[in-house]
């Protein structure tokens, strides 16, 4: 499919650059600079080590496993390609419920972070992400 993708790319920008008149010596050239990001890696055992002590700082009920997801992420990057060094890519929720609730209600999905639309409450996300960075940071620099 990404080379399908790749290949239609390139056909469309030939296609525009000759209905605009572009001879065909010089046509656009496609080239793929970036071949993607390798898949995020959260390490199991820092996961977990992790999750307990934002449980124990955010309340239980304020701290949820997700599934795995397609998205591409530089966070990636981070733990190297041989994971030598383990990470944990999280999320923070930062959509006021009310609205979760009626977008839910309507069968809609909520606008993605990179939307125009996206909406973040500054209080409380602001305050959990604090939290949440301190007391994983704290927990890691224990001996």
């Amino acid at each position: 499919m990404r080379d399908r993708v790749l290949a239609a790319i390139s056909q469309i920008a030939k296609g525009v650059a000759s209905a605009g008149g572009v001879p065909a010596d010089r046509m656009p050239a496609v080239t793929v600079l970036n071949e993607g990001l390798p898949a995020t890696y959260n390490n199991p055992k820092l996961t977990r080590r992790l999750v307990t002590v934002w449980k124990r700082a955010l309340g239980d009920e304020n701290v949820q496993m997700v599934d795995p997801t397609m998205g591409g992420e530089d966070f990636s990057e981070y733990s190297l390609a041989d994971h030598s060094i383990p990470a944990v890519d999280f999320h923070i929720g930062a959509v006021d419920p009310a609205k979760i609730a009626e977008y839910k209600k309507e069968g809609k999905e909520l606008p993605s972070l990179h939307s125009s639309k996206f909406a973040p409450v500054p209080e409380p996300t602001i305050r959990t992400g604090i939290i949440g960075m301190t007391t994983a940071v704290l927990e890691l620099m224990k001996k």
